[in-house]
């Protein structure tokens, strides 16, 4: 998969790269550590910042070795403009504190929060530079004769981000929580990539999603009580909806893309060797 792709077709590699995902994600990483370390919060979190990281460095790679830097915002060529948009998630943030202040947050770890912290920023990391920053890139390429390519090219990526959230069935037997899932992770998909093509910046772009996926996790901490008599059998449609700004930010962030802008970025991308 890190061998350069420039000859493969779109599907071949989205699909490749979605196995190679796969199969990471589904390494049995937790089970392994959990006889060390001896606690499921942390063994899990520890598993997951270890796979995440194996994802952002392939990510990096593939970036770097098929010349996507100027399409993945990673080139220092061009500037980080309209940094304003990259507040627009602090909503969310804000909900995400929201859903756990009433609770008895006393006896939270710290240990167990900057684990979680930075399990959540490395998932922010590699989410984003194997799906903007690779896949997303790869794409405009393959589409820049297309009329419609530079949508094609967003919503395609955001679309497989959207169905790589499928492995939760592994974990989750509730199908319809995990189809929401896919759904609101489509939109942020969406938003984050024409959020790339308008700020030229890759980093801020992870670190907003890190710390989206961290305020979203707080109520997982061991030592938050949860309410009583939830019901984790329920389909909740909320999250749709909270995402929904999101998707309608990213539509019109796309609206106002300069698509002679964009395919001159796809000019300057030198070809594969």
């Amino acid at each position: 998969m890190l061998n350069l792709v420039e000859n493969k077709s779109a599907l071949f590699v989205t699909v490749a790269l979605l196995i190679v995902i796969g199969s990471i994600m589904l390494l049995p990483a937790q089970a392994l550590l959990l006889s060390v370390i001896q606690d499921d919060f942390k063994s899990e979190y520890v598993a997951l910042f270890l796979k995440m990281s194996l994802l952002f460095v392939i990510g990096n790679r593939l970036v770097k070795m098929n010349n996507l830097e100027t399409l993945s915002g990673l080139s220092k060529a061009h500037t980080w403009r309209f940094r304003y948009l990259n507040l627009i998630p602090v909503y969310l943030f804000i909900l995400g504190l929201l859903s756990v202040i009433s609770r008895d947050l006393g006896n939270i770890s710290s240990l167990n929060m900057l684990l979680l912290l930075a399990a959540c920023l490395m998932v922010g990391f590699a989410e984003e530079y194997l799906f903007r920053g690779f896949l997303q890139s790869f794409l405009l390429k393959k589409n820049r004769s297309k009329k419609q390519g530079i949508f094609l090219s967003i919503l395609s990526s955001s679309v497989f981000f959207g169905l790589f959230h499928l492995l939760n069935l592994v974990k989750n037997d509730n199908a319809g929580q995990v189809v929401v899932q896919v759904i609101f992770a489509t939109f942020i998909g969406f938003f984050f990539g024409a959020l790339l093509l308008k700020t030229n910046k890759l980093f801020p772009i992870a670190i907003t999603h890190g710390l989206t996926n961290f305020f979203f996790s707080l109520a997982l901490l061991p030592g938050i009580k949860a309410p009583e008599n939830t019901a984790s059998e329920t389909v909740s449609l909320a999250p749709i909806i909270l995402f929904l700004p999101l998707l309608i930010a990213g539509v019109l962030s796309f609206r106002k893309l300069d698509r002679k802008e964009i395919l001159e970025k796809i000019d300057l991308e030198p070809a594969n060797a």
